[in-house]
């Protein structure tokens, strides 16, 4: 009861913090939106941080790769120029939300793809060239290579991940509060209902562990009530704007995109807290760190997060 309570006063603490900063990002038009990315960014550093320091490279070259995995948001610059002749849709619009076209523009031709019209631009090649540099360095001084290049593997995923989930996670903010509504609430509804599933039907039919070498805890019950709660939860978010011609309450027009949100999402959502289970198994940590708690560090509770924003983003291009 003592650790619920103070995992109940960590969460509302937590987000009585990032709150007033989604709040601002999305009313706050263009000046709103610039404190929303000072913000982000912040959040994007201290996150990645979180993850790499468990690595046991020295702490200048931690710090030297969470800089360079700035230039995520600072390529393409294209998201951040605008004049009179070419406004920016993003930074210039008078409106609270962008249409779906204009998110569409902004994440993948201005935030990511730039001019070039390609994914590898600049900012990834850096980013792996630099990642590729250190573990080559520090690679012959490990006592442990095996744990070594398993960190610098885990360094690499995370020097990429993490400021993209946010970068994107940040658009989203700023383009329509109830895309990001979205995201954060489908791993709730997802990982709330596999707890309770697996806490009252858990080894009832299947005896077998979900996934015992990262997740003991976790039951095939609990993951399947898990999924069809939160593809139940997709389903009525993602579909309550196309049933009310409600653009702000619409994130995909077509249902493709909506079928395949709620096949995928809910499983994006089991994979994202898997996927961090296993680094910090691999790591072996508990926690990413003490920042929150009860809880654990900022990725340890925005993991599922992460890979449902990535992939609600990516579900966009499917015509």
């Amino acid at each position: 009861m003592k650790n619920i309570i103070q995992r109940g006063r960590s969460a509302i603490i937590l987000y009585a913090i990032l709150i007033p900063f989604f709040l601002l990002t999305f009313f706050g038009q263009r000046s709103g939106r610039i404190i929303g990315l000072g913000f982000f960014i912040v959040f994007s550093n201290w996150a990645l941080y979180e993850v790499i320091k468990h690595n046991r490279l020295p702490i200048w070259a931690n710090l030297i790769l969470l800089l360079t995995s700035n230039i995520i948001w600072i390529f393409p610059t294209q998201f951040y120029l605008t004049s009179a002749q070419n406004p920016n849709i993003f930074w210039d619009t008078d409106k609270v939300s962008l249409t779906t076209d204009n998110l569409l523009k902004t994440i993948y031709k201005d935030g990511f793809l730039g001019s070039n019209s390609r994914f590898a631009s600049i900012e990834f090649y850096v980013l792996g060239i630099v990642n590729i540099a250190f573990f080559f360095i520090f690679f012959k001084s490990q006592k442990n290579k095996k744990f070594f290049s398993s960190a610098m593997s885990i360094t690499a995923f995370a020097t990429f991940i993490i400021p993209i989930f946010l970068k994107v996670l940040f658009i989203l903010n700023a383009a329509n509060i109830y895309l990001l509504f979205c995201v954060f609430i489908i791993p709730m509804v997802t990982d709330t209902a596999a707890y309770f599933g697996g806490k009252f039907l858990g080894h009832k039919l299947f005896k077998r562990k979900f996934a015992p070498k990262i997740s003991p805890k976790k039951t095939w019950e609990g993951a399947i009530i898990g999924y069809l709660c939160g593809a139940l939860f997709v389903f009525i978010v993602m579909y309550i704007g196309k049933l009310t011609n409600n653009f702000q309450l619409t994130f995909y027009f077509n249902y493709k995109q909506i079928i395949t949100a709620v096949i995928l999402l809910p499983i994006l959502s089991t994979v994202g807290d898997l996927v961090f289970s296993a680094i910090k198994r691999t790591l072996e940590i508990k926690d990413f760190s003490n920042l929150i708690p009860g809880h654990g560090g900022l990725m340890d509770r925005f993991d599922s997060v992460s890979f449902v924003t990535i992939g609600a983003t990516i579900i966009l291009l499917i015509n």
